[in-house]
C-alpha cells in the first residue's frame, strides 16, 4: 500500500523541523507564508457577532466555527474542539477504557486536526471568544493557518488581552469592529458549488452510543490477508443480537455498510485508527495484518468505497505531518495503540469474529473407538454376580 507522493512544501514551510516533522507551535519569523488573518472584535459582546459567525458554520463548503471549551487552558483542548467540530468525537470514557494516549499529548493533537483540515477540505476556521483562549492557543492557531492553508478569523467578544494583542502585532492582519463588514467577511462567496464524492459533513450515527444499538460482526479474519471471501458468523447469544456484515463484494451503499461508515466517522477521531476498522470491516483483516501490509508485493486491498478512502488520505497526510511522507503503510500502529484500535471497535458496536477455519469439525468416531465405546458400555450392563 504505497501511498501517493507528498505535496511538495516551499522552502521555510512553517513549523518543519529539520526531520520534517511539524511542530504545531507559530514561527513569527515566517509569518510571509501566513494566510491572511481577521480579527472581530466586538467589545460589547452584541449577540448579532455570534449570529453570524455561527451562521457561517457550512462545513460541507469546507467552513468549520468553533466555541472554545470554557476555560479549558492550554494545552489539546481546543484541538478536541476542532476535531468535534468536524463531526468526530473521543471515545467516552467508561470503568474499561479511559481516553486514548494521544488526547493527553499536545503535539499529536494538533497533528491529527491538521491532517483532517488538509483531508476534509476545510479553508476557514472561526474561533468564537477567542479573546478568551490564551496566547499560546493562538500560536496553535496560527500554526494551523499556516500549514493547512485555512482562513483564520478570531472573534473577540472583549478586550483582548496584553499578551495576546502584543502577539496580533507581529502578525499581519485586519481588525474588524463593524458588524456590517465582519457580515460581509462571514459571508460565503456566490456560486459555491457542493463537493461531489463522499459527504463527509452528512453523519447521523448518535453519539454517545445508545445502550440498545444494533451490534455487527466483522467478517472473519483470514488466515493471509490476500482473500476477501465472506462468510457470516454465527450470531452470540445477547439482547441485541448482531447482524452480519455485508460483504465487500456488496454494494458500499447498503443500509449496514452506511450505518458502520457514519459510526467510523463519528466516533473515531485519530485517522490511522479509524483507517484500520475501515479496513478491518471491508476485509476482515487483523490490526496486525494490516500494520504488515507493506510487506506484499502484490496489491492486498479490494476496491474501497469512497469513505473508506477518505479515511486512508487522513492516514497518509498525518504520516507527513509525522515527518514520514514516504511511508509504505501509514497503517502500521505499534502495539501499544492495539487496544486503542480495539476500543474503537467497540464504540462502534463491531464485533470481531474468530479466523475462518479456526474452528475444527468433530471427526467422526473410527471403528476402532466404536468397538471399545461398545465393549465398555457391554461391561457396565453386566449384571454383578
Amino acid at each position: 500500500m504505497t501511498p501517493p507522493p507528498p505535496t511538495s512544501q516551499p522552502a521555510g514551510d512553517p513549523g518543519l523541523a529539520a526531520d520534517g516533522k511539524w511542530c504545531p507551535t507559530w514561527q513569527s519569523h515566517q509569518a510571509t507564508l501566513l494566510p491572511p488573518v481577521t480579527v472581530v472584535v466586538t467589545t460589547r459582546d452584541d449577540p448579532q457577532y455570534m449570529r453570524r459567525a455561527f451562521a457561517a458554520h457550512q462545513p460541507r463548503h469546507g467552513r468549520i466555527t468553533i466555541h472554545p471549551t470554557p476555560l479549558a487552558g492550554t494545552g489539546a483542548f481546543l484541538a478536541h474542539d476542532l476535531i468535534r467540530a468536524f463531526g468526530k468525537h473521543l471515545p467516552v470514557p467508561d470503568d474499561d477504557h479511559g481516553l486514548p494516549a494521544w488526547t493527553n499529548n499536545s503535539d499529536r493533537s494538533w497533528r491529527i486536526t491538521a491532517a483532517w483540515i488538509l483531508t476534509l477540505g476545510i479553508t476557514h476556521l472561526t474561533a468564537c471568544r477567542a479573546h478568551r483562549i490564551s496566547a499560546p492557543q493562538w500560536e496553535h492557531l496560527l500554526a494551523l493557518s499556516a500549514r493547512t492553508g485555512a482562513r483564520l478569523t478570531l472573534l473577540c467578544n472583549g478586550p483582548i488581552p496584553p499578551q495576546t494583542a502584543a502577539l496580533l502585532d507581529t502578525i499581519p492582519h485586519r481588525r474588524l469592529d463593524d458588524l456590517r463588514a465582519a457580515a460581509a467577511h462571514w459571508r460565503p462567496p456566490a456560486g459555491l458549488q457542493v463537493p461531489t464524492g463522499y459527504r463527509w459533513w452528512q453523519h447521523n450515527a448518535p453519539f454517545p452510543p445508545r445502550d440498545d444499538e444494533l451490534s455487527f460482526r466483522l467478517p472473519p479474519q483470514p488466515h493471509h490477508p490476500i482473500t476477501v471471501a465472506f462468510t457470516p458468523a454465527p450470531n452470540p447469544t445477547g439482547p441485541v443480537p448482531p447482524l452480519p456484515l455485508p460483504g465487500p463484494h456488496h454494494d458500499p451503499s447498503h443500509p449496514h455498510t452506511a450505518q458502520i461508515a457514519n459510526r467510523i466517522h463519528t466516533r473515531i477521531a485519530h485517522p490511522v485508527h479509524a483507517a484500520c476498522v475501515a479496513l478491518r470491516t471491508l476485509t476482515g483483516y487483523s490490526t496486525q495484518q494490516i500494520k504488515a501490509l507493506h510487506t506484499h508485493s502484490r496489491s492486498d486491498l479490494p476496491p474501497l468505497p469512497p469513505w473508506a478512502h477518505l479515511l486512508l488520505d487522513a492516514a497518509r497526510q498525518l504520516a507527513d505531518l509525522h515527518g514520514h511522507p514516504d511511508a509504505p503503510n501509514p497503517l502500521s500502529t505499534p502495539r501499544w495503540e492495539h487496544p486503542e484500535i480495539e476500543q474503537a471497535l467497540h464504540a462502534c458496536r463491531l464485533l470481531p469474529t474468530p479466523p475462518s477455519g479456526s474452528v475444527r469439525p468433530a471427526r467422526a468416531a473410527t471403528s476402532r473407538t466404536s468397538s471399545v465405546r461398545a465393549t465398555t458400555n457391554a461391561l457396565r450392563a453386566r449384571p454383578t454376580s
